[in-house]
């Protein structure tokens, strides 16, 4: 998804709905289009003229046949074939659809993976967001069993939920009650 239309070619009028930014804020998909730098390129891309910062998909990239490495400074986009040894990996997430999911849920291995992390008490929204707007309880298996090293040991029961899980978890209206009887047969 793109803010900038510059940057677009083959671009198409498209009726794409709304997306939710940060903060309560959302715009309009009006058209859609592909991004290439001349080496890669991405179709189907998705453009809101109110967003402020491009958003990639890594399950893109990967159905591509290429593989990416993010650090605290870059991504990095690898050509396809590339194979990363065992031992380099600590933490293994499935794919579901177009998410990578990692289940907290599953024993700790016999050789605890260690997950290392920059984080204040303040971030802790962050942390939520992050981790896929995660629950508290599984910040506080994160923090308490020292799984990830950094993140504060405190009660994240307490923090602030986000607006995201507040709309997931929003239960519609319910119709309202009919004045007039409109059934007038079984079925």
């Amino acid at each position: 998804m793109i803010g900038n239309i510059s940057q677009l070619q083959d671009i198409q009028n498209f009726n794409g709905g709304y997306v939710s930014f940060v903060g309560g804020e959302g715009g309009k998909i009006t058209q859609k289009g592909t991004v290439t730098n001349g080496i890669l390129n991405f179709e189907n891309v998705n453009y809101a003229p109110k967003l402020k910062h491009s958003l990639l998909s890594v399950s893109q990239i990967c159905d591509k046949g290429y593989s990416t490495h993010f650090t605290n400074k870059e991504c990095l986009i690898s050509k396809p074939g590339i194979i990363i040894p065992e031992e380099w990996i600590l933490v293994r997430s499935k794919r579901e659809g177009n998410a990578y999911i990692i289940d907290m849920n599953q024993n700790i291995l016999e050789q605890v993976t260690c997950l290392f992390s920059k984080v204040f008490e303040h971030n802790v929204m962050l942390w939520h967001r992050q981790l896929g707007h995660t629950n508290a309880k599984n910040l506080n298996r994160l923090a308490k069993n020292e799984i990830m090293r950094g993140l504060p040991i405190k009660d994240f029961i307490t923090f602030e939920k986000s607006v995201a899980c507040a709309q997931g978890k929003h239960h519609p209206k319910p119709h309202k009650p009919k004045l007039v009887n409109s059934i007038s047969t079984v079925l």
